[in-house]
């Protein structure tokens, strides 16, 4: 029992450690009382149940079935279980089948006094004892073929021939060529002697991409040799064991001999008169994802859901749900996925996870009834979730009709898998559908699919309405993570700085995942990455450290009589402020985080900084606190400043609350329980005439600033002369034109306009003659030494204060 409980004592100890990160990463969770955990009784019991309904609805049976094995750890392996090594290599070899002249019906090789052979491929010698067919594809086209100067005729694939010739180094001649379809009821002799003769069968997974066209078919071996021998009622016969030993069953020479080294080679010794070609093959090959050592595939008796019975539902169910992000293929690779599954296993033989309350008796079938499962609730609840292995047979039968004599208990546990596609119905009740499930694109083979295909076998629904997807962070040089090659990066060092020496902070990793981590593909850690989110957070700081320091002497009801007082800039400002929200909003409904980024930046950068700040300087600095101009310019700094806060918060709230610490207005102790500006409150009129109005003067700006080429536009009177509408428009920014202060000359930023009408849009640029106000540096005032009349006026309401 001490194992049990070392585990659960380390799973406590990793737990406490994620959650003090995580709430060090500013993730938002009820981390004290909302959290589940897979050994907890409540949800150990709810296994076991939905374990009995499959049971019980005839979902979850148990059979002799080829699965993915792994010696090292001594336990069948789901798909997701395994990692798959692209440069593993194994000896291949090409096997002559002698065959039986007596079935052979083509008169051209029937009439030939050589042996006949047909000849297989394979990666896994070790699997050839346990060889009973060869299936071949009848919509194929296979030869018989002479190899100079060897002894013999040989059958393999015709779009393979020259593959072969060039692999054993020979000139080949094609004797003839027949249909697949006229290899049937050809048998071959078997690979002992003294072993009944073995015959061709049909199969449709046969291919030309490799091997010969002829496959070597060992159904406690492979998934698509053991369809082949269920088709024709071929039994099964494993001479494996867990260890990955040759059992006492197979050829004498091979008994406990690991078939994975000493025994595949004695295979090959064997069988050498019968081997035309060896080679090592390099290929990608399936090994233990927690042990990094080879798999095989080998028949035992598991516990399996029956996909098929549930497939075609699961598939309708997925076509409706949302996957973000969209432009990923994760649809399509889930549909494939649960398309082909065959089945899906569900016992695993370790000693650390749920254990399936199965018993048996001495005919090793199955004992599973409603009394039994009521006994386990009882014992679970009053001795916990090891009950299972604490109590001996006598006590997991008592109080039920069962004799203890006779009965054994499984040793089996539950699937991870299992374990964590249940979690629906632990977490949120039979009745509710989870509104997103987010997860790396690995869970398609994983969590996802064990989810969708528990929820749909248990009560027909998908346990989820949309999905997101993300990619893999991988090094600089886009290899996996892993401890084993030593390039495994920890989030704390980046936030602490001993990733690069630089300390990030918590807000620099959350802005990095938000902007590289929603897509579907592999997203590489290096510090140019990292400089590069830090340098975008830089430019963040600076406009948020503007804006409060705009805001320094704000009053709470200086808001709403600014709001009353806007200019055109200031209205324009506003409406680009409620686009901007309105757009990042839908971005973050849509989980596209990387153009979260992408706009808040560009927002800030162009709108914010490039358009309106740039402009407002001079009411900001040099009109009097509490004039209308400046209420209203200060009112739309704050509307900005609220809502920015309010959409790079997700992100990064550590910047947003302590930007917001500094805020004069705040409401509450915490940003994120605070009430901020509601722009849909904020009506401006006739906002179509406003953009209009605006547009037609940045249009103007944009081509004096090709017009100065460099010159100060602050030292310059501008004529416009423009056409009826763009004249019109202009003039509601700049109705006077002796006027040394307009909106238009705020926003153009020169010394003073005139407006003309003209055929075309015509500017034209002077020296001005008017006098530089040495308060606010614009050449607005009428006589040296003075100040213009704005600062003239600015100045007596101060001293008269």
């Amino acid at each position: 029992m001490y194992k049990y409980f070392s585990a659960r004592k380390y799973a406590l100890k990793e737990i406490e450690k994620q959650k003090t990160v995580f709430k060090s990463w500013g993730i938002l969770a009820d981390w004290e009382n909302n959290c589940y955990y897979t050994y907890d009784k409540k949800y150990v019991l709810k296994q076991i149940q939905q374990f009995f309904k499959l049971y019980k609805k005839g979902l979850i049976y148990r059979d002799l079935k080829p699965v993915y094995w792994s010696p090292s750890s001594k336990s069948a392996l789901a798909e997701a279980e395994l990692e798959y090594n692209p440069n593993h290599q194994s000896k291949s070899v090409t096997v002559k089948l002698e065959l039986c002249p007596s079935t052979i019906s083509i008169d051209l090789i029937n009439n030939n006094s050589e042996p006949i052979y047909a000849l297989i491929w394979t990666t896994t010698p070790w699997t050839l004892p346990g060889n009973i067919a060869v299936v071949y594809s009848p919509s194929l086209l296979y030869s018989f073929i002479k190899i100079h100067d060897t002894l013999g005729i040989y059958l393999l694939a015709t779009d393979l021939v020259n593959n072969l010739s060039t692999k054993i180094k020979k000139s080949i001649e094609i004797i003839t060529t027949v249909k697949g379809q006229h290899l049937s009821g050809l048998k071959y002799k078997s690979l002992r002697y003294g072993e009944s003769d073995k015959t061709f069968l049909a199969g449709d997974h046969v291919t030309t991409d490799k091997g010969t066209g002829l496959v070597h078919t060992a159904p406690a071996y492979g998934h698509e040799d053991f369809l082949i021998a269920l088709k024709h009622k071929i039994p099964i016969e494993c001479h494996v064991d867990e260890h990955g030993i040759f059992m006492p069953q197979t050829w004498s020479e091979l008994i406990g001999l690991p078939v994975l080294g000493v025994g595949n080679e004695t295979v090959c010794s064997l069988l050498s008169d019968k081997i035309l070609h060896t080679e090592i093959y390099e290929h990608s090959y399936p090994y233990d994802w927690r042990t990094k050592l080879p798999v095989i595939v080998r028949a035992s008796k598991q516990w399996f859901l029956d996909t098929a019975a549930i497939k075609n539902q699961s598939i309708e169910c997925l076509k409706d749900i949302k996957i973000y992000p969209e432009i990923g293929g994760s649809r399509n690779a889930l549909l494939a996925l649960i398309e082909k599954r065959p089945y899906w296993c569900i016992s695993r033989q370790r000693s650390w996870g749920v254990a399936i309350p199965v018993l048996y008796d001495e005919s090793d079938n199955a004992i599973i009834d409603e009394k039994l499962l009521d006994q386990y609730h009882t014992l679970l609840e009053k001795t916990g979730q090891d009950f299972w292995w604490i109590h001996d047979v006598q006590k997991l039968v008592s109080n039920t009709p069962h004799s203890p004599e006779k009965l054994k208990k499984g040793l089996d546990i539950l699937d991870i898998w299992f374990d964590s596609g249940i979690s629906w119905s632990c977490v949120l009740g039979d009745n509710k559908i989870a509104d997103l499930y987010m997860e790396g694109v690995d869970q398609c083979t994983g969590w996802f699919q064990a989810s969708l295909m528990s929820s749909i076998a248990l009560r027909n629904v998908s346990p989820f309405k949309s999905l997101f997807v993300h990619g893999f962070v991988v090094d600089k040089n886009g290899r996996k993570m892993s401890k084993s090659i030593g390039n495994v990066i920890d989030p704390q060092d980046i936030v602490n700085g001993n990733y690069d020496k630089l300390i990030n902070g918590i807000d620099i990793l959350r802005w990095w995942v938000a902007k590289h981590g929603s897509h579907q593909t592999n997203i590489p850690v290096t510090k140019e990455t990292m400089n590069h989110s830090k340098q975008s957070i830089d430019k963040l700081r600076l406009i948020i450290r503007f804006l409060l320091g705009s805001l320094n002497n704000i009053k709470d009801n200086n808001f709403m009589h600014g709001i009353n007082y806007l200019k055109y800039l200031d209205k324009y400002m506003m409406l680009e402020l409620k686009s901007f929200e309105n757009e990042i909003y839908e971005l973050y409904n849509t989980f596209q985080y990387n153009k979260v980024c992408a706009k808040i930046l560009h927002f800030i950068t162009n709108q914010v900084s490039g358009l309106y700040v740039h402009h407002i300087k001079d009411r900001l600095y040099c009109d009097s606190i509490e004039s209308d101009d400046r209420l209203a310019c200060t009112a739309t700094l704050q509307a900005i400043l609220e809502i920015l806060l309010k959409n790079i918060a997700p992100i990064l709230p550590h910047l947003a609350e302590e930007a917001f610490s500094y805020y004069p207005l705040k409401r509450n102790t915490t940003f994120f329980k605070s009430s901020i500006v509601n722009l849909n409150q904020i009506v401006i009129p006739d906002s179509e005439h406003v953009i209009s109005i605006m547009e037609n003067a940045l249009m103007v700006k944009n081509k004096l600033s090709n017009l100065l080429q460099g010159k100060n536009s602050l030292e310059q009177s501008l004529v416009i002369a423009s056409p009826n509408k763009t004249f019109n428009l202009l003039k509601i920014l700049h109705p006077k034109n002796n006027a040394t202060r307009s909106e238009l000359i705020e926003l153009l930023q020169v010394s003073s306009i005139d407006l003309v009408l003209n055929d075309t849009l015509d500017l034209k640029t002077s020296d001005t003659k008017q006098i530089l106000c040495k308060r606010c540096r614009r050449w607005s005032a009428e006589k040296e030494n003075n100040l213009c009349k704005r600062c003239e006026k600015t100045v007596n309401i101060f001293y008269s204060k």
